[in-house]
C-alpha cells in the first residue's frame, strides 16, 4: 500500500446516503452493503445530474466523534457546481482539505478496500494519522473495472 499527503480543492457530490456504525458493520447488521446494493440495483449513477466523470465516490461523513461512533455514508459522484440533487438523493459540499491518500494493493473487491481500511485503523491506533473525522473518501475509478484485480484510493482527512 502506498501513502502520501495531498490537498484537494472543494467539490460537490450527489448520491444516496445512510447512517451506520463500525460496530454494526462488523456484527453484520450494518447498512453499507445494502447501500451499495441499492446504488447498483437502482442504477443511481445514471440518475445523478451534472456528473464531472464516471468515478464512484463513497464519502464517510457526519461522524458523531470518531470511528467508534455512528457516521453517515454517501455513495455517489462529483458534480458540477450548482447542480441540484434529484428526489431521493442528497448533495454534499466537501470543503478543501488535507488528506492522507492511501492506495490499496491490487486485488479482489471488496477485500482490497477492507485491507486499506485496516491500514487506516492501524495507522490511527499508532497515532501516525492525525484524523479529523470530517469527510473520508473511497474513490472507485477505472482501476476498479475488473473486480478481480482492482485498486482503490482512500482519502482520509487529516490535520
Amino acid at each position: 500500500m502506498n501513502r502520501q499527503t495531498v490537498s484537494l480543492d472543494a467539490f460537490q457530490i450527489i448520491g444516496i446516503n445512510t447512517r451506520t456504525s463500525n460496530q454494526d458493520e462488523m456484527k453484520g447488521t450494518g447498512k453499507i452493503p445494502a447501500l451499495w446494493n441499492k446504488f447498483y440495483s437502482e442504477q443511481a449513477l445514471s440518475k445523478i445530474p451534472g456528473k464531472l466523470n464516471s468515478d464512484i465516490i463513497a464519502v464517510y461523513h457526519d461522524y458523531e466523534s470518531d470511528a467508534s461512533a455512528p457516521y453517515s455514508v454517501l455513495i455517489g459522484a462529483k458534480v458540477a457546481p450548482g447542480t441540484k440533487a434529484p428526489e431521493g438523493m442528497e448533495l454534499l459540499n466537501i470543503p478543501a482539505q488535507k488528506y492522507a491518500k492511501i492506495t490499496s494493493a491490487k486485488g479482489e473487491m471488496p477485500g482490497v478496500v477492507i485491507d486499506a481500511w485496516k491500514t487506516v485503523w492501524n495507522l490511527t491506533e499508532k497515532s501516525e494519522l492525525n484524523r479529523t473525522y470530517t469527510f473520508d473518501l473511497e474513490v472507485y475509478d477505472q482501476r476498479t473495472a475488473n473486480p478481480k484485480s482492482a485498486e482503490v484510493d482512500l482519502f482520509i482527512t487529516i490535520k
